[in-house]
């Protein structure tokens, strides 16, 4: 018995990468309320983080090599998994990608990818993480969609954020506010300064 045991367990080590399985490292902790807790600097499952790495290779328009060359960007950099948040029995992918292209003062983009038919379409808006931070999907729920939990930068001061789903996308209202006052900022800068072109 005992061998045949250690065969089954040889038998998916070496099968689990072929076949795509689901790989997680430090799995998310549920607690009793419902709220799953996870931990982007220290997990990531297999399956969710090739989905995110593929759909920000097509978002770029980039091979993996031009990915890697032009913002170190490679499936290593890519931490994501997969839940199901709006009980439609399809799960999302919640991820990170660990690259200077997707990080500013406010932290890094957060992914949330929904599958649409046969591809999958980013579902946030304006939502910047610290993963060094916990991140957390909340048992509350906003058009049937889980309410989520997060912290941003602490250069904005960016703590226990909460972001809901407003019917095409999760948002923050704090972090749209700055970035829309970046925008007037930005607005107000005269580029022929740097361009030498006037309009």
């Amino acid at each position: 018995m005992k061998k045949i045991w250690i065969l089954f367990l040889i038998f998916l080590f070496i099968t689990c990468p072929v076949l795509g399985c689901t790989v997680t490292k430090n799995k998310p902790i549920t607690h009793p309320d419902g709220t799953i807790e996870y931990d982007f600097s220290k997990q990531s499952q297999t399956k969710a983080s090739k989905i995110l790495y593929k759909f920000v290779l097509k978002e770029l328009n980039k091979t993996p090599k031009e990915a890697q060359d032009f913002a170190n960007i490679t499936p290593k950099t890519v931490s994501a998994f997969e839940t199901d948040l709006n009980g439609d029995g399809k799960k999302e992918i919640i991820g990170v990608v660990f690259s200077t292209y997707y990080w500013g003062t406010a932290g890094y983009s957060l992914f949330i990818l929904e599958e649409k038919g046969n591809t999958y379409q980013n579902i946030t808006y304006c939502l910047n993480f610290e993963p060094l931070n916990k991140f957390y999907v909340l048992n509350n729920k906003t058009y049937s969609y889980r309410d989520i939990s997060f912290s941003g930068s602490s250069a904005y001061n960016f703590k226990n954020l909460t972001a809901k789903f407003d019917k095409s996308n999760y948002k923050n209202i704090e972090q749209i506010k700055l970035f829309e006052e970046n925008l007037k900022n930005f607005s107000r800068y005269d580029v022929s300064e740097i361009t030498g072109i006037k309009e």
